[in-house]
């Protein structure tokens, strides 16, 4: 079983000092945290601002979205899979003139590209039994209350 999910937001884990996207079942009340890359930080907070931002060269995800429209094929969704050692795991699934693709993909391109096709997210009911397990010493009402006392510092804005 899957369930549908939207980004709630990002944030910099102040104990590991690293990005952390912020995935929240959209029926329900489960979230999943998945460590990134600052520079997929970088880009998905340009795509999630809405901002008309244009760089002077296109950025790896805009290049992908390019391919992927002049092959044809159109994105269905973006899956994340699995947990393995403490690692998220991430699909693509695409329709081709040829035939449906299931692309291996690291859980924030995965989410990046889901974004610029305005696709669903889609997380494995086994990624939220392990999140959970990972996460038992830190309740959903801790992550919630951390959440609630982040300051705009915290935060990098990318936008400006």
């Amino acid at each position: 079983m899957v369930h549908e999910a939207q980004i709630e937001g990002i944030f910099i884990d102040r104990q590991f000092e690293e990005p952390v996207v912020m995935l929240k079942e959209k029926d329900g009340e489960h979230r999943v945290p998945i460590w990134i890359q600052m520079g997929e930080m970088f880009s998905l907070a340009l795509q999630i601002a809405g901002e008309n931002f244009k760089p002077p060269r296109p950025f790896a995800h805009d290049l992908i979205k390019t391919v992927i429209k002049n092959l044809q094929a159109s994105v269905q969704h973006a899956l994340i899979t699995d947990i393995i050692d403490h690692v998220y795991r991430a699909q693509l699934h695409l329709t081709s003139p040829a035939t449906p693709l299931e692309l291996d993909a690291r859980p924030s391109d995965a989410i990046l590209i889901a974004l610029k096709f305005d696709v669903p997210i889609y997380i494995d009911e086994k990624v939220m039994q392990k999140s959970a397990e990972l996460s038992k010493n830190h309740p959903p009402e801790l992550l919630q209350q951390r959440l609630q006392k982040l300051h705009p510092e915290d935060f990098i804005n990318f936008v400006q």
